[in-house]
């Protein structure tokens, strides 16, 4: 919708201002852009030490304490699906499992990505 609405102002302009006219607009336009262009880089922020920016750690704080029977699992910290990305726990709660299978964790827990 908006590229159509951009189309038929453009098609307007150059019919009401002429072709002569119009080229003289997108030169000054043009020339307005790439000076921005050029100095772009010299206004944002530098980047990060490395050139990669590092993302915010997941946090886990005053973690309670975990219990799982039977095959269960309980989890009061971090879970994540094979994140690479840091990770911080504080203050961490006990965890007890009880029975086969059965999984507790107040930590950080990782699993495979499906």
């Amino acid at each position: 919708m908006l590229f159509g609405v951009i189309v038929v102002a453009l098609a307007v302009h150059l019919v009401v201002v002429g072709l002569d006219e119009a080229d003289k607009v997108a030169s000054g336009i043009s020339a307005v852009v790439a000076l921005v262009a050029v100095g772009t880089p010299y206004l944002l922020p530098p980047p990060s030490p490395g050139g990669v920016p590092t993302p915010e750690p997941d946090r886990s704080e005053d973690t309670g304490a975990a219990h799982a029977t039977g095959g269960g699992q309980a989890n009061t910290g971090l879970q994540a699906a094979g994140v690479e990305r840091p990770a911080q726990i504080a203050r961490s709660g006990d965890a007890t499992a009880d029975g086969p299978g059965s999984v507790a964790n107040t930590g950080v827990q990782l699993r495979r990505r499906a």
